[in-house]
């Protein structure tokens, strides 16, 4: 062994009791101090700079014992040799420990995970609506894992949070896999997740029917007009603690879009014309030359009194008498936060018609007007906001308001099983219509 390392042994290590320093070699020294503290220290110089001492820990009894201290020091040299500084690159190490303690207890559970990953990505969206989807169809459908440790999901967790959506609410269900994949791609990423990810699409193929998108795959399921009277009397017992009844049944008698619904906001009725003016931008449907416009839906009687209701109860809950012109008709319990159209479909499957969506009840409304009236093809499209010719729009505007409201009170009529009979297929109107 050369002469110039390895100097000491266990018994003089024990045994040194004068302060000072006791060489082993290799820059590798035994400090003992005033008071008989022992520590060892490694003395090293890198080019252009002084010489550093690095702290190996405590020695003699209780402390580093020589061996794990010479382990150490070789560490050391060999970092030296390599042109790193042995305490700075010790300092980053233990950094990079410290931060993979941090992520591997932040992922400590699915959960846990998702709520940092919404936090960081959610802000890079700006549509309010599709943070809320985010943000909902992760809690509400990833529940069962939701508490369990992120790293030991596999794929088939995943799929029975799938197969029981998978048909019946299909495009959620789509979307929500696609979501799930991109959160386990991101703690992929970042060390939180190890091995492939248990969401991917090439994982379920074999076992799940493939994706279908909406456009193709026929109307959306609609309630057959003969149920609809009997559906509006038991939704209107619902209505004196659900503002999702609410806005449910404004849907129908409006023949709207949920989503035009649940952004509707105060400053849009106006009640003097009796109309609510949705403006161009929330228009699903542009005019042809890329412009789009205000949609001016009839408010029947039982529209004006659900806005009252809606807006009294706003007020109460809020305990304020006035409220601005910008805040949202339909609420949610939570203070200015839309409702979903979840919360419309909920209502809906409360009440045993889960098997129809919301949007199916503008074809109910187009079947009756169609089938059952002689109102004119042209009114019951504008009623729906489909698409006409430019000119042919500008031009029916103002005279179609007042046969759309002619229209829209005898479908509220019906909707209420009150002022109209079956003969045949031809809907009789009361006296006033």
């Amino acid at each position: 062994m050369a002469k110039g390392i390895n100097r000491l042994s266990a018994k003089a290590v024990e045994a040194a009791k004068i302060p000072g320093y006791y060489m082993d070699g290799g820059g590798l020294f035994m400090r003992v101090s005033e008071n008989g503290g022992k520590r060892w220290l490694f003395r090293y110089t890198l080019p252009g700079q002084p010489r550093r001492e690095m702290g190996l820990g405590a020695a003699g009894a209780g402390g580093v014992s020589l061996k794990i201290a010479r382990e150490k020091a070789q560490d050391a040299r060999e970092m030296v040799q390599r042109g790193l500084d042995p305490i700075q690159e010790i300092k980053r190490q233990a950094d990079e420990e410290r931060q993979a303690r941090e992520i591997e207890a932040k992922a400590a559970s699915f959960g846990a995970y998702v709520g940092d990953y919404l936090k960081a990505k959610l802000p890079q969206y700006r549509n309010a609506k599709h943070r809320y989807q985010w943000r909902q169809s992760l809690e509400t459908y990833a529940a069962p894992i939701w508490d369990k440790k992120l790293e030991s999901i596999t794929r088939d967790d995943i799929l029975a949070l799938l197969q029981p959506i998978w048909d019946e609410k299909h495009i959620t269900a789509t979307r929500f896999r696609g979501r799930l994949e991109r959160v386990f791609d991101h703690a992929i990423q970042n060390r939180a997740f190890r091995g492939d990810n248990p969401a991917r699409w090439s994982l379920f193929n074999a076992t799940l029917s493939s994706p279908r998108k909406q456009e193709g795959r026929g109307p959306l399921a609609a309630m057959p007009r003969s149920r609809l009277p009997e559906f509006i009397k038991a939704l209107r017992e619902r209505q004196k603690t659900s503002m999702g009844a609410l806005a449910l049944e404004f849907t129908i008698l409006g023949a709207n879009r949920s989503g035009e619904v649940r952004l509707a906001r105060w400053g849009e009725i106006d009640l003097d014309l009796e109309l609510w003016n949705i403006p161009g931008e929330r228009m699903k449907v542009k005019m042809r030359n890329g412009r789009t416009y205000v949609h001016s839906v009839i408010l029947t009687r039982r529209m004006i009194e659900i806005l009252q209701i809606a807006y009294s109860r706003q007020c109460a809950m809020r305990g304020i008498t006035k409220l601005e012109p910008d805040a949202l008709i339909f609420q949610s319990n939570t203070e200015g936060k839309e409702l979903s159209d979840m919360t419309l479909r909920a209502v809906m499957r409360r009440m045993g018609v889960g098997q129809y969506t919301v949007h199916g009840f503008r074809s109910t409304f187009r079947d009756w007007a169609g089938s059952d009236t002689d109102f004119a093809r042209e009114l019951a499209e504008e009623a729906l906001a489909h698409t006409l010719p430019d000119v042919e729009r500008s031009y029916r505007r103002e005279q179609a308001i007042k046969k759309r409201r002619l229209m829209m009170e005898a479908w509220e009529a019906f909707c209420e099983g009150r002022g109209t009979q079956f003969e045949g297929n031809v809907t009789v109107l009361n006296a006033r219509v």
